[in-house]
């Protein structure tokens, strides 16, 4: 069973067992239930225990990484030794090396895994499918539970832990040829609002039902958090890094400052956040530290790991991804500060607009202006004087996510915890973008 205790008596029996001059062990484990469901019946239902233990070994100058899911202590060893034997034969370092994570107290974001509870599952699935078959609906999703382990030590004397836990259900309901989505996803052990999605989901469905086509073009939207979220992300793997910057592959290049969003855009990186869903350490052990990236618009600072850093002549924030990484460092607390105001209120300001629910599909076209491509799905209206108004069908974007956030004209009240592309989180509120570019429309 994956616990703290077995993963620090994996991490020293690798490190007990090794040869090179400097080790470092990691320990990812997850335990996750998943459970996929319609109206009609349970399609799967399945509980993860996985871990995987590698080992990074230096040995004059060189380093090599080895992975293992053999978890005796002959697996262990082997891996070790692998690892040793690969270093020997790697090329040297270069002077840009970080060191080891020096020791240091972190308390973790929790102590234990969530538990695995099969009738509560069943409960809240039936809390959500119930009023689907009352409404004459279909429907579709998936209730998670998981909880993530990571354990960094090394040879230096280092060992911090982290458990990161968290809930998350998602709906999809069709009736005829309308289609609604909701989902909540709570840090911890919070209650997940089955009912609230239920409601949602179904609303949208049915509300989208003969939807009309709207002509390509820029127009004013009142995107929904999940939708925002899925923008935002871009911004973790292709903008606050400081490597991205440092060889001019980010919208920040050159511009540390200066004005780059809109003055209501305030973006931070804190793992400390009770909202956020992320480990308080970073992939090589180290304290992720609170980093202001965006103040009023202005870019102020980037995520570093300990190589970036070296090279801008400041502190690591803490930022690093297990190594080796080629692609620097990178957020993963990213939060988009609030306004006033719900998304009525938002949409309460629109004379002609578009409401969107979700976007799926979404990619990056030019990472250097964040040009994103995408489309609208599960539930996309008109605004019409200030009210939602008919459905739309689905219609594909092309959007410079810089430019977008210029044009914010309204930030909403609650920020929330939005899971996005690729397993990332990040907490945001729903926001007004106005001149927002939908280039091509769908026959759905």
């Amino acid at each position: 069973m994956l616990d703290v205790h077995a993963a620090r008596q994996w991490a020293q029996v690798c490190l007990a067992s090794s040869s090179a001059d400097e080790t470092e062990v990691v320990v990812e484990g997850l335990l996750q239930e998943v459970n996929r469901f319609t109206t009609e019946h349970p399609v799967q239902n399945v509980v993860r225990n996985d871990v995987a233990v590698s080992v990074r070994a230096r040995i004059e100058g060189r380093e090599a990484k080895a992975v293992t899911g053999v978890l005796d202590e002959s697996g262990l060893g082997r891996v070790t030794e692998r690892a040793c034997a690969l270093a020997r034969q790697a090329p040297r370092l270069d002077d840009e090396a970080p060191a080891l994570t020096a020791p240091h107290d972190l308390e973790p974001r929790h102590d234990d895994p969530l538990d695995v509870d099969p009738q509560r599952t069943s409960d809240r699935v039936a809390a959500m499918t119930e009023p689907c078959r009352e409404a004459g609906c279909r429907a579709a999703g998936i209730h998670e539970t998981a909880s993530h382990l990571r354990l960094v030590a090394n040879s230096a004397g280092l060992v911090v832990h982290d458990w990161v836990n968290h809930g998350e259900v998602s709906l999809s309901v069709f009736r005829d040829d309308g289609a609604g989505w909701a989902n909540h996803l709570v840090p911890g052990a919070g209650e997940l609002d089955v009912e609230g999605v239920a409601a949602r989901a179904v609303s949208k469905a049915l509300a989208s039902r003969k939807a009309d086509a709207l002509d390509p073009g820029h127009v004013t939207v009142v995107l929904e958090p999940s939708a925002v979220a899925s923008l935002l992300l871009f911004t973790a793997a292709s903008g606050f890094g400081a490597q991205q910057v440092q060889e001019g592959a980010s919208f920040l290049s050159g511009k540390l400052g200066e004005p780059v969003l809109g003055d209501n855009v305030t973006i931070v990186d804190d793992a400390f956040d009770p909202r956020t869903l992320g480990h308080r350490f970073d992939g090589v052990g180290a304290r992720r530290e609170r980093v202001t990236l965006i103040e009023s618009g202005v870019a102020r600072s980037l995520v570093h790991d300990e190589r970036t850093a070296r090279r801008a002549g400041c502190a690591s924030t803490g930022h690093a991804r297990p190594q080796p990484a080629p692609g620097g460092p990178v957020p993963s607390n990213l939060i988009l500060e609030s306004g006033e105001g719900d998304v009525g209120a938002l949409v309460a300001g629109v004379d002609r607009g578009v409401l969107v629910t979700e976007f799926h599909y979404t990619n990056i076209v030019e990472p250097t202006a964040l040009t994103l491509t995408g489309m609208t799905r599960y539930g996309t209206f008109a605004i019409e004087n200030g009210q939602v108004g008919r459905p739309l069908r689905n219609m594909r974007f092309t959007q410079s996510l810089v430019e977008a956030f210029r044009n914010i004209s309204g930030v909403g009240g609650e920020a929330l915890l939005c899971s996005a592309l690729f397993g990332g989180y990040v907490v945001v509120p729903a926001l007004r973008i106005d001149g927002f570019s939908f280039s091509s429309a769908t026959e759905f």
